[in-house]
């Protein structure tokens, strides 16, 4: 049995499940407590989600592609990534740089969507089990949003969203990985794999994000993502996409119009989607330390992301991958 210890609703975590479904090896989940992680203390290796813990090696270890390759040495049946060495490496270089690049950037962009949106959602993924629920029910989900939003906001800089440049670097890396997809059907070589699972499950906060769930150049590579959860049997929404979507309906609009956004950018060439830098050795990670003092500079900045964001309305209308 391997257990696995998660936060329901983070798509690093998906990942995770997808490969253990696949591999077709029993598990089980254990929900932690965002906040304190106290679940976890007890291991030995870094207490970030996902964690994992085999209790026929009794291995623990964390981050979803350590994770994921320790599942396919482990146990090789139903592999996942390519016995062919060099294959097997630019899977793993793929894994990698996804993580610490479409990962983090999605994350980022699909909270801003919920903050922008729907903030009483934050309460209901952050603090179901706190004091009995209290602060995921009516009236209080409005106290508690302004404050989870805030340390969410200063923990991943939402509010730098555009001078970082997010939703550029996203862009200018989501268009040739669907044009290679286009061509090739999957990342590397011609079976479906742990690269695969890695883009899929990475990319599923941007159907929350209606600059990237509406892209016209972007549908094949969602249409593409879409069959391959009902392939795998995987959920075709989480809770967060279906209230968020709940609510554009209701109010007849969403948060789509990127003021500061030009035209995109050329593809490049087929086949240039493949990574190209230094190879790395483990992924990155974008989380900022906040306290009790720094989190009374959050509010300001939630506040301003919430209202003036730079992100305008436009009229709701579902995606053509998810209406075609």
């Amino acid at each position: 049995m391997i257990d696995l210890y998660k936060l329901q609703w983070s798509h690093y975590v998906e990942k995770v499940r997808w490969a253990l479904d696949f591999k077709q090896l029993p598990w089980r989940g254990i929900d932690i407590v965002a906040f304190t992680k106290k679940e976890m203390r007890r291991f030995a290796c870094a207490q970030t989600v996902p964690l994992i813990h085999d209790t026929a090696t009794d291995v623990a270890i964390s981050d979803s592609s350590p994770i994921i390759r320790y599942l396919d040495e482990t146990y090789p049946e139903h592999p996942l990534l390519p016995a062919e060495p060099a294959q097997r490496e630019a899977a793993w270089q793929w894994m990698l740089r996804l993580d610490s690049t479409l990962g983090l950037h999605a994350r980022r962009l699909g909270y801003t969507q919920l903050i922008m949106e729907c903030p009483q959602t934050l309460s209901a993924l952050f603090m179901p089990q706190v004091c009995g629920g209290l602060f995921t029910r009516r009236g209080w989900r409005s106290i508690a949003a302004p404050v989870l939003g805030a340390m969410l906001t200063l923990r991943f800089r939402f509010h730098r969203n555009r001078q970082d440049r997010v939703y550029e670097a996203l862009e200018a890396q989501l268009l040739p990985i669907a044009a290679h997809i286009e061509r090739d059907g999957f990342l590397v070589g011609d079976r479906f794999g742990a690269a695969d699972i890695t883009l899929a499950a990475l990319l599923r906060p941007l159907r929350i994000v209606p600059y990237f769930s509406h892209h016209p150049r972007l549908q094949s590579l969602f249409a593409w993502q879409q069959r391959l959860f009902r392939e795998h049997g995987r959920d075709a929404a989480f809770p967060y996409e279906s209230l968020i979507q709940a609510r554009r309906q209701r109010c007849g609009h969403m948060r789509g119009r990127v003021g500061w956004m030009r035209q995109a950018p050329e593809v490049p060439a087929l086949g240039a989607a493949e990574p190209v830098a230094a190879p790395l050795e483990r992924a990155n990670n974008d989380i900022q330390p906040v306290n009790r003092w720094t989190l009374l500079r959050g509010l300001p900045a939630y506040l301003k992301l919430r209202w003036f964001g730079g992100v305008g309305r436009v009229r709701y209308e579902p995606a053509a991958f998810a209406s075609g």
